[in-house]
């Protein structure tokens, strides 16, 4: 019976029992804050490389672009990237003019690259990029797949809205054809 009593007064070994309900909680906290900074940190990289290479357009200092020509430059402006070969194949850019009579636009379609299909990274399809011509009014839609960095958490889990775990960045700009 002392045996029992003793056992059931002994205190030694609460401060792991602690730890073991509170560090998940800590933990999970701690990765959460981290992955949302990390993905609004890319966000905003993304966000101004776009508007770098479209100001750079619309001043008229980069002409006669191609679609690999325009994804080389947003990946090499000072985005967080790990290769700008990697950058460019999870890229896809989806650029058409606006009708200016009517300004009847087609909604920008959603897509991202589908990393199950091949990847063609010559030239993609008309109705995904056309140049236009001068003076004409360009809609610019640039989506970009990103790894999340802690990807078995709640907020990366809510956050990778792709069906392979990814989460897309997206980015929607306009400018004007300069003539000439």
């Amino acid at each position: 019976m002392t045996r029992i009593r003793n056992f059931l007064q002994d205190e030694t070994g609460t401060g792991p029992i602690e730890f073991v309900f509170v560090f998940p909680i800590i933990f999970l906290v701690f990765t959460a804050s981290f992955e949302s900074s990390m993905f609004m940190a890319r966000y905003v990289m993304f966000d101004r490389a776009v508007d770098e290479v479209v100001r750079q357009i619309r001043l008229g200092n980069y002409r006669n672009f191609s679609h690999q020509d325009l994804k080389q430059r947003i990946c090499s402006e000072g985005m967080m990237v790990n290769s700008i070969a990697t950058c460019m194949q999870d890229m896809k850019i989806w650029m058409q003019p606006v009708n200016t009579g009517t300004f009847a636009m087609t909604a920008p379609p959603r897509n991202c690259v589908d990393r199950s299909q091949p990847i063609n990274l010559n030239n993609p399809p008309a109705n995904e990029f056309a140049y236009g011509t001068d003076n004409d009014i360009m809609l610019l839609r640039i989506c970009l797949k990103e790894q999340p960095m802690f990807p078995t958490t709640a907020i990366s889990l809510n956050m990778a809205s792709e069906p392979d775990g990814t989460y897309a960045l997206i980015v929607t700009s306009t400018f004007v054809n300069e003539p000439g």
